[in-house]
C-alpha cells in the first residue's frame, strides 16, 4: 500500500503509478482504498483522470519512503555480508551516451550480477535530474557540468571531440574557419555546444549566425548524414570510435581532438556507503578505458 503512495506520489496518475509498478489500474484503485481505510484520512483527491496526493498524503509518503529505503539498506547489508549483489538498481543517463555506451555496458553488468535488477532511463538532463532529486534514480552517468550540486561525484571519463566529414569536402588540417562553415553543417542541437567548443579550442573564436543544414539528436544519425555527404559534424570520439560507418568517414587527425567534458558518475550522498552503487562506479571506470 505504502509502495502505491510514494508512486502516486511521484506520478500524480493511476495509470502511470502502474506502470511503474508493474501492476493494473484496478489494484493499484484497491490499495488507495485499502490504504484510506487503514489510515482514516483521505490520502489522494481526484481530478478527472489526474489524482493529486493529498498534504497529509505527502506526509505519508516521505515518511513511507524513508521506512522502504531503510528496509533495502538492510536488505542489501545482509547480501554484501554474503558477497552478493541483489535487490534493484535504477540508472539515468542522456540518450546519446546511454545508447552509444552505456546500455550495452549495464547488459554486462547484469550478466555479472544476474540477481540484480537494473533499470535504465534515458531522457532529456531536466527530466533525468529531476527524477534523481526525488530519489526515483540511484545514480547518473552525466556531463560533469550537468550533475547537481548536492550530488556526490565521481570522474568516470574525459570526453574528446574531432570533427568528422565524407571525401566529399576537401579538409585537411590546413583548412580555414572561414572556409570550414561555407560547408553544410550538422548540429546535434539548435547551438550545438560541442561544434561551438570545438571551433573556439581549434580557432580562438566561434562562427556567427550558423544555419545547419541538419539538426538530429542522435549521434548515429549525424554519423550517417555525414557519411552521406550531407554535411560535417563535430562528434564525441568515442562514438566515432564504435560506430560502424568510421572507416567511410574523415577527420584532421589526433591533433584535432578537442577536450569537452568530464562524464561524472554521481549519486546521492547517502548511498556513498551503497555495495551496489561501489560496484557499478568500479565496473563502468574499468569500462570506460575503452572509449
Amino acid at each position: 500500500m505504502l509502495q502505491v503512495l510514494i508512486a502516486l506520489s511521484n506520478n500524480e496518475s493511476i495509470s502511470k503509478a502502474a506502470e511503474e509498478l508493474n501492476v493494473t489500474q484496478s489494484a493499484v484503485s484497491q490499495a488507495l482504498k485499502n490504504l484510506e481505510s487503514k489510515v482514516g484520512f483521505p490520502v489522494v483527491t481526484r481530478q478527472g483522470k489526474s489524482v493529486n496526493v493529498t498534504e497529509n498524503g505527502m506526509r505519508l509518503a516521505k515518511v513511507a519512503k524513508q521506512y522502504i529505503k531503510r528496509i533495502e539498506e538492510t536488505i542489501e547489508q545482509i547480501h554484501l555480508e554474503n558477497h552478493e549483489i541483489k535487490g534493484r538498481l535504477h540508472v539515468g543517463s542522456l540518450y546519446g551516451l546511454g545508447k552509444t555506451w552505456l546500455s550495452s555496458r549495464m547488459l554486462d553488468f547484469l550478466s555479472a550480477y544476474p540477481e540484480l535488477e537494473v533499470r535504465l532511463s534515458m531522457d532529456f538532463p531536466e527530466t533525468i535530474i529531476k527524477k534523481f532529486e526525488q530519489h526515483e534514480i540511484d545514480c547518473l552517468i552525466l556531463p560533469e557540468y550537468l550533475v547537481p550540486a548536492y550530488a556526490e561525484k565521481l570522474d568516470l571519463h574525459s570526453e574528446h571531440t574531432t570533427l568528422v566529414f565524407s571525401s566529399k569536402y576537401p579538409i585537411t588540417g590546413a583548412t580555414e574557419l572561414k572556409d570550414l562553415v561555407n560547408y553544410p553543417i550538422i548540429f546535434y542541437e539548435n547551438n550545438d555546444p560541442n561544434f561551438y567548443r570545438w571551433c573556439r579550442e581549434k580557432f580562438g573564436v566561434v562562427p556567427r549566425n550558423l544555419k545547419p543544414r541538419l539538426v538530429v539528436n542522435s549521434f548515429g544519425q549525424m554519423l550517417q548524414a555525414v557519411n552521406e555527404g550531407l554535411g560535417l559534424a563535430v562528434v564525441p570520439t568515442h562514438v566515432l570510435k564504435r560506430s560502424g560507418q568510421k572507416q567511410n568517414l574523415k577527420t584532421v587527425g589526433k591533433d584535432f581532438e578537442v577536450f569537452s567534458n568530464k562524464v561524472s558518475f554521481a549519486f546521492h550522498n547517502d548511498e556513498a556507503q551503497s555495495y551496489k552503487i561501489k560496484e557499478l562506479y568500479k565496473f563502468l571506470l574499468e569500462a570506460a578505458k575503452e572509449l
